[in-house]
């Protein structure tokens, strides 16, 4: 039987990084009593971010980890002029690729940063050439009547007006049309780190136009937000609504022994009702996406409040507050019109989307897939989830305090639940084919028909997360998720008199 190596023996360590810093507290206390000496402070911060790094979330461990995020920068900033795309692809793609390659191995696995920091090499260095195809959309300017072209000279600079507020964004008043100009790879220094600084930490390319014209036609985008008070409304209801579902699914949790107890079956009974098999397994499937779609979703907005909070005072610009970003979150209304790629593609968070995806176009664009042909789609769609699969194995670490299974077997689990998503996409899109083909596009997509459609489209999404989530479940409870709140205080727990801290550090 593998055993985990432990700090300090039968200490309830959890994955909140509050309650490990307290257990590492407790664990190093001094006692007059003890013989042992007390460690130094560096050996302390050292042995514990160790201890952190293997047993509960993956993070670096040698100088190798942080290359790509210095060559991938100095790759941005180098012109044309001085090394050329080939000369730059050479000599600073193997570089990254086998400093990342040395990393994981001395992690013993990949992380979430790494594999996104490999991404987004291989989409500046050899999938696309920002130094002549990315242009950045700078909003409220003026372009000169002279400059009418960009600095590379293949763009014409224009002024124009802002979409009006899209289905993305929730219902306020519209906002005036803002002008806007773009700006190709500038020629001076002083110029270029700005642009290129705004390209590193601009995740979904917003403002941004990159050369897929499945994103540039949606640039630039509306404010999510035209006022901040509108921001500030919708960050009080998502954090209510987010907060509350956080705590009852945790309630119930703390009552299922499945989630906490790796041995137990996920059929096996619940603990309120003699319910087993499909019905136990679709129920406990139900409880942890309320808990993901909440904790996601929901809670964005309470930890957006700070920025736009700053900018309110005047001690942040507007280019950073998230209330003049676009949505980042779509219409739920697109999972019942387009299912399961109405949720991936337009209500899900598009964090990654460019990052994953580049690869799948490029590769259909070698194929010589054109249009919006399905074999085209299909090519992007797989690229794109096993890309995300990879990243999200990143939250496995090498060695799980808790887990009754390998690493490995959990980092399969976790990249399945995004490696099986295309297989539900391809089939939505046969079944709308045969569909149209028999009843015709204008009974699909209004009538009756389409309301009866909108219903079966639901069910059928819900039906399919219930059937994958436990993929996740699986992983979540094996490194132990569940075992602990991630909310410091309990509405529910404190109502039932049982107290209102959820965290041991806090409780002492």
């Amino acid at each position: 039987m593998r055993k985990n190596p432990s700090i300090c023996e039968g200490s309830g360590m959890t994955t909140s990084i509050f309650t490990y810093l307290h257990v590492q507290l407790k664990c190093f206390s001094y006692s007059p009593s003890r013989s042992v000496e007390k460690p130094s402070l560096g050996a302390m911060v050292d042995f514990s971010y160790t201890y952190l790094v293997r047993h509960i979330v993956p993070g670096p461990q040698s100088f190798s980890y942080f290359v790509p995020h210095i060559l991938t920068p100095l790759s941005l900033l180098i012109p044309r002029s001085v090394l050329s795309r080939r000369q730059s692809i050479a000599i600073f793609l193997p570089i990254t690729l086998l400093s990342t390659l040395h990393a994981w191995v001395v992690m013993d696995g990949v992380d979430v940063i790494s594999v996104n920091a490999v991404l987004i090499a291989l989409l500046f260095l050899l999938l696309k050439d920002p130094h002549t195809q990315f242009k950045l959309i700078v909003r409220n300017a003026r372009v000169p009547p002279s400059s009418q072209q960009s600095a590379a000279g293949d763009f014409s600079q224009e002024e124009t007006a802002l979409l009006s507020p899209s289905e993305d964004a929730p219902p306020s008043t519209p906002s005036k049309p803002t002008g806007y100009r773009t700006q190709s790879y500038p020629s001076t220094v002083r110029e270029r780190l700005p642009w290129v600084n705004m390209l590193l930490i601009s995740i979904r390319f917003n403002d941004w136009l990159i050369a897929i014209s499945s994103h540039d036609r949606t640039q630039p985008q509306p404010p999510a937000f035209p006022k901040r008070r509108q921001f500030f409304l919708q960050a009080l209801l998502s954090s209510v609504r987010g907060l509350l579902t956080i705590d009852l699914t945790h309630a119930y949790m703390t009552t299922d022994a499945y989630f906490t107890d790796p041995n137990i079956s996920l059929y096996s009974p619940l603990p309120f009702a003699s319910i087993s098999g499909i019905a136990a397994m679709g129920f406990r499937s139900l409880v942890l996406g309320a808990q993901i779609w909440a904790a996601l979703s929901q809670l964005f907005y309470l930890f957006a409040t700070l920025p736009v909070g700053l900018n309110a005072l005047g001690l942040l610009d507007d280019l950073w507050s998230p209330h003049t970003w676009g949505a980042y979150y779509g219409p739920a209304s697109a999972i019942f019109t387009h299912g399961l790629r109405g949720f991936w593609g337009k209500y899900w968070h598009q964090t990654m989307r460019i990052t994953t995806s580049a690869p799948g176009y490029a590769l259909a664009d070698v194929l010589g897939l054109k249009g919006r042909e399905w074999k085209r789609y299909a090519v992007i769609s797989l690229v794109a989830f096993g890309c995300s699969g990879v990243v999200h194995m990143g939250l496995v670490p090498a060695e799980p305090l808790w887990a009754t299974v390998s690493p490995n077997r959990l980092r399969l689990y976790m990249g399945l639940f995004f490696w099986v998503q295309p297989v539900g996409m391809l089939g939505e899109m046969l079944e709308e084919s045969l569909w149209t083909s028999t009843t015709g596009r204008e009974a699909w997509e209004r009538g009756w028909m389409y309301q009866v459609r909108l219903v079966g489209t639901g069910l059928s999404v819900l039906l399919w997360f219930m059937a994958c989530l436990p993929l996740i479940g699986e992983v979540g409870r094996q490194l132990g998720w569940f075992k602990f709140s991630i909310l410091p205080v309990s509405l529910w727990q404190g109502l039932r008199g049982e107290g209102w801290i959820t965290w041991p550090i806090l409780q002492r």
